[in-house]
């Protein structure tokens, strides 16, 4: 029988190598998020964000964070309003970025980046130790989480969907490339990773957040040619657009996929082993 964490790096792996192959020899993945980092960024100073407010109960004035794969700083900032420092590893360039500004806009000085991947980071230990919405894709699953772990003097917070959030695009993956995509794994695979690593975490299911969406169609082409790896005005857009014109909706918040439910997120979490 295959282990959870050995079927964890199959799914991640199967759907890697089904993501190079519709992308091919196209150039400019260097850095998935350059076109979309700055939409990203929230108000650090919102108060209607279920996993903040979560969050921001486990820290004090003299806490420490850690914020792994912190992106543009949609929880790091609101912590650092209430804690002493926060610590963001984060490799992408344009989220390092969109990051910087936006602590330096709200006047935020109490953070600091480490523009590296997890794996590679040398940081301080901090008293909670966060991870959100960055584990579907990251295959070695089980190191990964030892260092999570390993660098928490207190707690670990690891903010996770049901689904996979690119799992938005699988109606127009489908019709683009004419096959099911293979999903990244969530919440449940996480559990059973979890358990079978003698990790057994609370889990705290909150209600999700509004779906995802785009100002204009423009917008949300951009979005999913990123994600489909397709190039404008080659056969395969052709077949986006035609598919965007079904399946594409219009909402009060944006244009959206039609049919996509909002599901539940979750912050697992986990007293520290350290020592």
């Amino acid at each position: 029988m295959t282990s959870a964490i050995q079927t964890w790096k199959n799914r991640i792996e199967a759907h890697d190598s089904q993501t190079l192959r519709a992308r091919g020899d196209q150039e400019g993945y260097d850095d998935l998020w350059s076109t979309l980092a700055e939409g990203f960024r929230a108000d650090p100073h919102r108060t209607d964000d279920p996993v903040v407010n979560l969050l921001a109960g486990w820290v004090t004035a003299d806490s420490t964070v850690l914020d792994v794969g912190g992106g543009a700083g949609a929880h790091a900032l609101p912590l650092a309003l209430r804690c002493r420092h926060v610590t963001v590893v984060e490799p992408s360039p344009s989220m390092v970025s969109a990051l910087t500004d936006a602590y330096r806009s709200a006047g935020i000085e109490n953070v600091s980046v480490v523009a590296e991947t997890w794996e590679e980071a040398e940081v301080e230990a901090a008293e909670l130790v966060l991870c959100a919405n960055v584990v579907y894709g990251v295959a070695d699953i089980e190191p990964f989480v030892r260092k999570l772990d390993a660098h928490a003097h207190d707690r670990i917070a690891v903010v996770v969907w049901m689904d996979a959030p690119l799992s938005i695009m699988s109606p127009l993956w489908r019709d683009v490339h004419g096959e099911e995509r293979i999903e990244l794994p969530a919440l449940p695979e996480l559990l059973a990773v979890l358990w079978e690593m003698d990790i057994f975490p609370n889990v705290e299911m909150l209600p999700g957040a509004a779906r995802r969406s785009a100002p204009s169609m423009e917008a949300a082409l951009q979005f999913a040619r990123r994600f489909l790896c397709v190039q404008p005005g080659t056969e395969k857009d052709s077949r986006l657009l035609e598919a965007a014109a079904k399946l594409i909706e219009e909402t009060p918040q944006g244009l959206t996929v039609r049919g996509h439910r909002t599901r539940p997120q979750a912050v697992v979490w986990w007293r520290a082993h350290r020592g």
